[in-house]
């Protein structure tokens, strides 16, 4: 009698890791860092400006994902990969690419199906996290356009004076990301093409920094 042939398939081996990034040495990762002890735990306490492949641990887990060490994901949540919700998309779609599941624990649930593509669930939550994010930018404009047209009714928006100096708190708020990614010890260079200003800002905000240091 022939031999019956077994057609069961053969379970893929879950090789899990659990990414965490905070954005400065001061951020608490002990919710984060809760996790199996046969999870790998991959680190960066690094500003979310920086993407994802050029941070330290970032490619050190897009490295081992490649050699084929890592495939299963654990995120605290998908902000977790990306300053807004293009590069998420991007970080989470090379996941895709490279079969890697990717486990959200603020969601409690995993973002692929057993053939690798998005579950509609998924889908749903970033495109909801792009519209946000697109209306309150849109939303932030308006009110900023509705205030100066307000003002200039009842006569009293004069603009900006020549010459006006902005205190250093201000100024140090309405440049956040630059600020953020020097304290991180980035080059200027870095710091104008992460944050898209230019580079005579870049070295404003960090000649001022210097003087309140």
């Amino acid at each position: 009698m022939d031999r019956v042939k077994d057609n069961t398939a053969v379970l893929k081996t879950v090789k899990k890791a659990k990414y965490i990034r905070v954005s400065s040495n001061e951020q608490n990762t002990s919710r984060q860092l809760k996790t199996d002890k046969n999870v790998r735990l991959y680190e960066d306490r690094i500003s979310g400006l920086i993407p994802f492949s050029e941070r330290p641990s970032g490619k050190r887990l897009i490295k081992d994902i490649q050699e084929k060490k890592i495939n299963y994901v654990i995120i605290h949540s998908v902000d977790r990969l990306g300053r807004n919700v293009v590069e998420m998309q991007k970080q989470l779609n090379w996941f895709i690419e490279n079969g890697v599941q990717i486990f959200a624990e603020n969601i409690r649930m995993e973002l692929l199906n057993e053939d690798g593509s998005m579950n509609s669930i998924a889908k749903m939550i970033i495109d909801l996290l792009g519209s946000v994010a697109g209306l309150e930018i849109e939303d932030i404009k308006e009110r900023q356009m509705q205030g100066i047209k307000i003002a200039k009714i009842k006569g009293v928006y004069k603009g900006r004076k020549q010459g006006a100096i902005m205190s250093d708190d201000n100024y140090f708020k309405r440049h956040k990301d630059i600020v953020e990614l020097l304290k991180d010890g980035l080059s200027m260079n870095k710091v104008s093409k992460y944050t898209g200003k230019a580079f005579v800002t870049v070295q404003k905000v960090k000649n001022r920094l210097g003087e309140v240091a």
